[in-house]
């Protein structure tokens, strides 16, 4: 549907980057992209967590089900995606990945932009991600868009929204939000909702 597409202005003439949802066929090639980076973590995350990075046919077809997953193209090369669930008042950003091919043309900021038109539409009240600290270009960009560093404690991130994140959590994960009422600072934002969509 058109609602869920957004097309942006091209960085070069020949260049139309659009995000479009991902169907179910799409998958392996959403599952590619996240693999892509997997040698980038190796080195500093938990073994136990390497299935999150080293992905396949059977991650494809979970989480198919269990999160929105997007993909962003110019012309018909997928270069991007970017995945949502929604846990209480916030959206969960699970997946970002950008081919390292097309970095630095403002391509993962049109990303980071479309899942916050996404969670608006949905009504929640901010963004949330997990991101490893020695994943230094992950964390940069974040704090760049906005997000601020929440908690850096285990028990702090796994006790989050009455515990949304605990399916997905990884060892030496911080939890990194972005309230879209810059009004108030972070600190005043509530650390749990009452209403929380199980994650499964």
């Amino acid at each position: 549907m058109r609602n869920h597409q957004t097309q942006l202005k091209p960085t070069k003439a020949s260049e139309v980057f659009e995000i479009r949802p991902a169907r179910q066929e799409d998958m392996m090639t959403v599952a590619a992209l996240v693999s892509s980076s997997a040698d980038w973590y190796r080195e500093f995350i938990d073994e136990k967590d390497l299935d999150e990075h080293e992905v396949g046919e059977e991650w494809a077809e979970i989480n198919f089900q269990r999160r929105d997953f997007y993909l962003a193209f110019v012309g018909e090369t997928p270069v991007g995606t970017i995945s949502l669930q929604y846990f209480g008042e916030y959206a969960y950003l699970g997946y970002i990945y950008l081919d390292v091919n097309y970095v630095g043309r403002g391509y993962g900021r049109k990303l980071m932009r479309f899942g916050e038109a996404q969670a608006k539409r949905k009504g929640m009240k901010g963004m949330a991600l997990i991101a490893h600290p020695e994943a230094e270009w992950a964390v940069r960009a974040y704090l760049k868009y906005g997000f601020h560093c929440k908690t850096r404690t285990k028990s702090e991130v796994l006790a989050w929204n009455n515990g949304a994140l605990k399916p997905h959590y990884e060892e030496g994960f911080e939890l990194y939000l972005y309230p879209f009422r810059k009004d108030l600072p972070l600190s005043t934002q509530p650390s749990a909702f009452s209403s929380m969509a199980a994650a499964t």
